[in-house]
């Protein structure tokens, strides 16, 4: 029996770069120190390290490198060492090594973060990480990422240049190398051969080196390499693209307790399909081919995530379950708030072009606001960047697009024009700071500046409906099905008549014995069927002869007029509400999405907190006003700047405050409202109406086991 290797409790950390690819962040300061998800992202790499039992921590620090010593709080007991940024890596490592103590050690670049199970896979061998996806591939580009080739299970090439073609490619070197106890002879043997001789390769210059020449010259003397393949829980954050996928990756900030949770609330799923299928469990074992005690070990929450994804793939395949019912996103807020800074916004910047006169020219900056995966939000802030300095709106400069499936609500700063078309025409409407709006899904519209002095910027918040959430059956069915059965509120004889041939067919009656069972004259039963309007007396009759709710046959109709709904900051601020820490103007309305509101909130100077805000709604929260506002939830507290936003989750209670900070720089410029004003959107989610209405049916002995399910459906 093979003696067993020890564990590896040491690491050198290289962070000396200075980053150039990601400046304006590098400018001050080095890449290591750059935060996410509230953190610099050293302190996450560092968490991780000691959480496999590495106690002993160099960082290698060079540009900015003063900086490391203001985050010792938050790094914790770290040994620095000041390198020449200049200088190739291996210069750095050379420094770094000689703080070590013998045995075997982890190198970790800076500019990586990753989870706790991808250092797990790392083993007690000598092993690499590798980038099965490449993302360096479509950031920097083929030539520019370090490659990772492989032979017999084991690294054969590795870095830049290396001669590899794309598909020889097995990945991307992940920046994480584990020098087992047993080569660690060999690498200060490589390291002394490499800085005290002149008989090196000739593509090997130690002064200006990577790592990767060190791993590709070890791997040319005999060293072997086990590559360990990854699809994610890894990121480089190389380029400001890296920085906002590794800030959106919600699965990479887990703790441990927080992926236990996720199982655990997955197994709930799983057992309640279970429980569905009429199937104990450990018939579903045999059915999925899984061991008990693995499915033991998802009911608890005591599974990985990769493996509790394969239990659950395999009853998707076994069974009539889609993996949407079964499979639950991470929760990737801080106790129910996702913040997200103005730099974040600005780093996702990305201009669109649109025809214009003699070829196309810059339309639109986007910018992406605070989106979180337990909302259906998906707001952004965009310039205007065409000016029409015309009210045609007919004028060949605005390009309409072609609408879409979300619905919008705007907020408007600064001289912007909008732009819609309906069945009458094209309109132009002239909008400004404070005024706000709400478009239909599939109606084109478009928006300018009309005044090149002056930003023209609008918060475009879109989300998804319950059509949106019934898109799988909407894409089975097709639109034209669906249709029959919804009829358009615009037609209201149409409408009528569709939502009685529904509950008809439902039931399976005709018109004329619907007409028997609610009591009513044949003829009479036949016109409401044909779509006339009914009385709420033959409402009330029909509704108990089909079993179903008065509100069921209900209609609402609906005009052109209302696919676009304007509200002016004016005619707004007639409806202001004082209370006594906050004025609450709403905004945009619309009868036909009873959930949505839209407030302009005026955070007021006696707002020491202010009054708590929480609602069952999903909500979204943007800076637009001239000063900064404090914001606090659940024990925690942040301060929304000029241009910050939040998401917010349903029963979270939260404040806004008067703040002090001075605000040196406003990204919504001379338009933005003044004083301390939050653009504040609310929807549903899928906690609408309708749903909150069937759970409040559900007997009081069993509904909170909704969503929670703990036990099976028998004794």
């Amino acid at each position: 029996m093979a003696p067993e290797r020890p564990a590896v409790t040491q690491a050198v950390v290289l962070a000396a770069g200075r980053g150039l690819r990601l400046a304006p962040y590098t400018d001050h300061a080095p890449t290591a120190l750059i935060t996410i998800h509230d953190k610099p992202m050293l302190a996450h790499s560092l968490e991780v390290l000691r959480g496999h039992g590495v106690s002993h921590i160099v960082v290698c620090c060079g540009w900015k490198g003063d900086a490391f010593k203001n985050y010792l709080a938050v790094l914790g007991d770290i040994t620095l060492v000041d390198c020449d940024h200049e200088c190739g890596m291996l210069v750095s490592l050379l420094a770094g090594m000689k703080q070590l103590q013998p045995g075997g050690f982890y190198v970790v670049y800076g500019d990586v973060i990753f989870r706790s199970s991808v250092v797990r896979l790392l083993g007690l061998g000598t092993t690499l990480l590798v980038s099965s996806d490449a993302p360096g591939i479509q950031s920097k580009g083929f030539a520019d990422v370090e490659i990772v080739t492989e032979k017999a299970g084991r690294v054969a090439r590795i870095g830049k240049n290396r001669g590899s073609s794309q598909q020889d490619t097995f990945g991307e070197f992940g920046g994480v190398v584990r020098f087992s106890d047993d080569v660690r002879s060999e690498v200060d043997e490589a390291m002394e051969l490499l800085f005290g001789t002149d008989r090196l390769p000739w593509w090997l210059e130690p002064q200006t080196s990577s790592l990767c020449d060190l791993l590709q010259y070890l791997v040319d003397r005999g060293v072997a390499f086990t590559p360990v393949k990854i699809s994610h829980g890894w990121h480089e954050v190389n380029t400001q693209k890296d920085l906002i996928r590794a800030r959106n990756d919600t699965a990479l900030f887990l703790s441990e307790e927080d992926v236990r949770s996720q199982v655990l609330a997955m197994g709930a799923c799983f057992l309640s399909e279970a429980n569905d299928l009429k199937r104990p469990l450990s018939t579903v074992a045999v059915e999925l081919n899984v061991s008990f005690s693995k499915i033991q070990g998802l009911l608890k929450g005591d599974l990985e995530l990769n493996d509790a994804l394969e239990v659950l793939r395999k009853m998707s395949l076994v069974y009539p379950v889609p993996l949407n019912d079964l499979w639950l996103e991470a929760d990737d807020t801080t106790f129910g708030v996702r913040f997200f800074t103005r730099e974040a916004s600005e780093a996702s910047a990305r201009i669109l072009d649109r025809p214009d006169v003699g070829g196309r020219t810059p339309y639109y900056e986007y910018r992406d606001a605070a989106m979180s995966r337990c909302g259906q939000f998906r707001p952004e802030w965009i310039r205007e960047l065409r000016v029409v300095d015309t009210p045609d709106p007919l004028d060949s400069r605005v390009q309409l697009n072609n609408g879409h499936l979300m619905m919008q609500t705007t907020l408007f700063i600064g001289p912007v024009n909008f732009y819609y078309k309906d069945s009458s025409g094209v309109h132009c409407m002239e909008m400004n700071t404070g005024d706000s709006n709400f478009i239909s899904p599939f109606v084109p519209h478009s928006f300018t500046s009309r005044d090149a002095s002056v930003d023209a910027i609008i918060i475009a918040v879109t989300y998804g409906g319950s059509v949106r959430r019934a898109f799988t059956e909407f894409a089975r069915c097709g639109s034209s099905c669906v249709f029959s059965l919804a009829g358009d509120k615009r037609d209201p004889q149409l409408l009528r008549r569709s939502v009685m041939q529904r509950h008809l067919q439902a039931e399976c009656l005709t018109a004329p014995e619907l007409a028997v069972a609610a009591q009513l004259p044949e003829t009479r039963c036949a016109e409401i069927a044909d779509g006339q309007k009914a009385t709420v007396e033959e409402l009330r009759a029909l509704a108990a002869a089909l079993h179903v709710k008065l509100s069921d046959l209900w209609v609402c109709p609906f005009s052109d007029a209302e696919e676009v709904v304007l509200a002016t900051a004016a005619e707004c601020r007639k409806s202001s509400r004082l209370r006594s820490t906050y004025r609450m103007t709403p905004l945009v309305r619309t009868q036909h999405q009873p959930d949505l509101k839209t407030f302009d909130v005026e955070v007021l100077d006696t707002a020491l907190p202010g009054e708590s805000l929480a609602c069952g709604l999903h909500s979204f929260l943007y800076s637009f006003g001239s000063e900064s506002v404090g914001f606090t939830w659940r024990g925690r507290s942040i301060i929304l700047r000029p241009g910050d936003s939040a998401y917010v989750a349903p029963f979270v209670d939260f404040h806004f405050s008067v703040c002090t900070d001075t605000v040196e720089y406003n990204p919504n410029g001379k338009a933005r409202g003044d004083g301390r004003r939050i653009f504040l959107v609310r929807i549903p989610g899928h906690l609408t109406g309708e749903t909150l209405s069937e759970f409040a049916t559900f007997s009081a002995q069993g509904r909170d086991r909704v969503g929670a399910e703990t036990m099976q459906w028998y004794a």
